[in-house]
């Protein structure tokens, strides 16, 4: 990494393969939890919407012949195989992933950003956002309001802005005092010059992640091939969105270190920083400074002792 002097933002130019790296070195020992905490965010997202779907939902298909004012028979073997393939939906899942998207998102990167410290984290750590529930609220639809503005763009404005504001939450959860405005301009800044660099890590992952969706897929066609329910094919879908659960986790532990390399806060290219941010500046100097060899002793000349004629002086003395 080097600084940037104009703008006084690090810019990374390590390659994607080194910020793996960082994100390797933090998951050693620890893949379990990590996969583990990214399964119960997964659960928490997926399954409650699916559920309410079920219970509450409306055909995809009754909403648009409602909203378009058309209608067709559904008697039909054409017609009833597309309405039944359909999802159902319900506002109230809606609703809830709005509500709890946020504060989920924020506790994941909580749970990553004190991994990669080397603090001690558990599986409850991913709720911790709802600690600060109103703010990852209101981060997540300022983000996803700048993201959705510029994707009325276009595609590419929009993955830009994506990246842009990518450090956000990263930024909340290393200092949850801080205002959502400030995350968000903060982020920006951070940015300048990574951009592309965060797009060359992002898509470095692409070969796990297609590795990781075959599973899915495999579920996903099994359950249009039997014709099962909606309800079972939910839980497929979730099945295999379950796969892609260590792969998650690789990918937001790099992007830990990515974050405490743009922060400042990383020490070594191959290690995470300490749990004490405020030993950093210390612990930068004793690694800049040159090791130096350890002081040796003088080797002293050993003058030659006769003891027999020592211990004979000595007797007199001892007898007076």
């Amino acid at each position: 990494m080097q600084q940037d002097l104009n703008g006084n933002n690090i810019i990374i130019t390590d390659p994607s393969s080194n910020l793996r790296a960082l994100g390797r070195n933090a998951l050693a020992g620890k893949w379990q939890s990590a996969i583990v905490a990214v399964i119960v965010y997964t659960l928490c997202i997926q399954v409650p919407p699916a559920i309410l779907n079920t219970l509450f939902g409306v055909n995809m298909g009754d909403l648009y012949s409602i909203n378009m004012g058309y209608s067709y028979n559904v008697g039909t073997d054409a017609y009833s195989a597309v309405y039944n393939s359909m999802p159902m939906y319900s506002p109230l899942s809606g609703l809830y992933t709005l509500l709890v998207s946020g504060a989920m998102e924020l506790g994941l990167t909580l749970f990553f950003l004190a991994m990669f410290r080397r603090q001690i984290v558990g599986i409850g750590d991913v709720f911790l956002g709802f600690e600060r529930f109103g703010k990852a609220l209101g981060l997540f639809l300022f983000q996803g309001l700048f993201i959705f503005l510029w994707s009325l763009l276009f595609i590419v404005p929009g993955i830009i802005a994506a990246i842009r504001y990518s450090q956000a939450f990263f930024i909340l959860a290393d200092d949850p005092n801080k205002g959502i405005r400030q995350c968000m301009d903060e982020s920006k800044w951070m940015m300048r010059g990574n951009k592309a660099k965060y797009f060359c890590l992002s898509l470095s992952f692409i070969g796990w992640a297609i590795l990781a969706a075959i599973p899915a897929g495999v579920l996903s066609s099994l359950a249009d091939t039997l014709y099962l329910s909606n309800f079972i094919t939910i839980i497929f879908d979730v099945v295999g969105a379950l796969c892609m659960a260590p792969v998650i986790a690789y990918i937001y532990s790099s992007q830990a270190g990515f974050y405490e390399i743009l922060a400042g806060h990383l020490i070594k290219e191959t290690e995470p920083a300490p749990i004490n941010p405020e030993a950093i500046p210390a612990a930068m100097r004793q690694a800049q400074a040159p090791a130096e060899p350890a002081p040796q002793r003088p080797v002293q000349p050993q003058a030659p002792v006769n003891p027999v004629p020592q211990e004979v002086s000595q007797k007199p003395d001892q007898e007076q």
